[in-house]
């Protein structure tokens, strides 16, 4: 499925970030309806997979170049990579992370780790910094900084197909409870003509790859294969979903089987012997700066009412009626929902034209009339309804309720 709207264009409107050519492109600013989405994507996301398990971590934006080194960032992944930063006097370099799972992998050997404790689940909205060609950035879809929904998964390699099964059941849950379709999986597989670009047997990533294939076709879901797409430590899952004219990849599930080995990670087995994790990287939401993208072009800007950055814009039909309007809009910033009070000249057709551009979720025109009876129409995007204001919050709540958790 393919979107003709452009969230650049819509962002402009809905006044969601904005860049600025003294901190460099690709690197947005978020402004506040911007972080309203982002809040709430956290929020929807975290509630899941807290419920699933998953332990928070908050870790450095930078890092020493032996991390990165070691993790092979260095060696496969430099040319994305920032410049390094040195003191004047010293030799040693640090660098601006471009994932964040070296530093989750430091989580994991911070501690000994036995059988019983996996698998282990750490996740962190995490920043990060690639250096994408000046050519290829666009909008919030493709930036040089970035925010991770991202954790990695520790866990014993027989028992690693359940849980990449289960990781895909969050992504479908996820995806259901915002309303997406039309994306598919791609099986991201290793290219057996660039051996230096995928390191490890061979004959692992044809077992990894094909740990993958079974599970995409035991869930039925929709997937085409492509080579040379793989991570250089694992083949991975990719979803992909039309932005624009392109297909981009949203969020993705990758089977790692080097780390363990280049960190020297391990746990005691059952058995008393010490055995090396595989590890699950997985991203449902992706970043938040591509998937506010696709959400954008996805709507047209016409977010589900627990997303929307605006949920309630009120206007005051003349100067009469402003007060009463603020004071509206004041109870329900208290009681937790987004609203905002025009109070821009002009006549009201004009007015309620301009509101469109921040696509509000509903709006509420106060005049003499409103201002008398106490009864408020509130009218959503394609609905309207009559209520009396002192059970305004009450039923707004109702119709911005966010997704439950399954």
């Amino acid at each position: 499925m393919s979107y003709s709207f452009d969230h650049r264009q819509i962002a402009d409107e809905m006044e969601i970030f904005v860049s600025n050519e003294l901190l460099g492109a690709g690197l947005p600013v978020w402004l506040p309806n911007g972080v309203a989405i982002r809040d709430e994507l956290e929020r929807f996301i975290k509630e899941r997979e807290s419920r699933a398990g998953y332990q928070r971590v908050v870790s450095p934006v930078v890092g020493r170049g032996e991390l990165y080194e070691k993790s092979g960032h260095l060696k496969h992944y430099r040319e994305n990579m920032f410049p390094p930063m040195r003191w004047p006097d010293s030799v040693e370099e640090f660098f601006l992370r471009p994932m964040n799972c070296p530093h989750h992998h430091l989580v994991f050997s911070a501690l000994p780790r036995s059988f019983r404790s996996l698998p282990l689940r750490i996740a962190e909205y995490g920043q990060v910094y690639r250096y994408e060609n000046s050519g290829s950035l666009h909008g919030l879809s493709r930036v040089r900084g970035l925010c991770q929904n991202d954790a990695h998964i520790y866990v014993d390699p027989k028992h690693a197909e359940g849980e990449i099964r289960k990781v895909l059941e969050l992504h479908e849950e996820a995806y259901r409870a915002l309303g997406l379709v039309g994306y598919r999986y791609r099986l991201s597989k290793h290219d057996p003509k660039k051996p230096d670009g995928f390191e490890g047997p061979k004959d692992l990533w044809i077992h990894c790859e094909a740990i993958l294939r079974k599970i995409l076709e035991e869930m039925s879901l929709p997937f085409f294969e492509a080579e040379d797409e793989a991570a250089f430590y694992g083949p991975k899952i990719d979803v992909q979903m039309r932005l624009g004219q392109k297909e981009e990849s949203i969020a993705s599930v990758q089977l790692d089987f080097l780390s363990a080995e280049r960190f020297d990670l391990s746990f005691v087995a059952s058995s008393g012997e010490r055995v090396r994790p595989w590890v699950i990287h997985r991203a449902p939401l992706g970043s938040h700066e591509r998937f506010v993208a696709m959400l954008l072009e996805y709507y047209d800007g016409q977010l589900p009412g627990w997303l929307s950055p605006v949920q309630v814009y009120v206007l005051p039909v003349a100067e009469e009626q402003l007060s009463e309007a603020k004071e509206i809009v004041e109870k329900l910033w208290a009681a937790g929902i987004r609203a905002k009070v025009d109070e821009s000249a002009g006549s009201l057709s004009k007015r309620m034209l301009f509101a469109h551009r921040c696509r509000p979720f509903s709006k509420i025109v106060i005049g003499p009339k409103e201002l008398a009876s106490g009864a408020l129409k509130l009218q959503l995007r394609q609905e309207q309804f009559e209520l009396w204001r002192v059970n305004l919050v009450d039923e707004l709540r109702k119709l911005l309720a966010r997704p439950p958790v399954c």
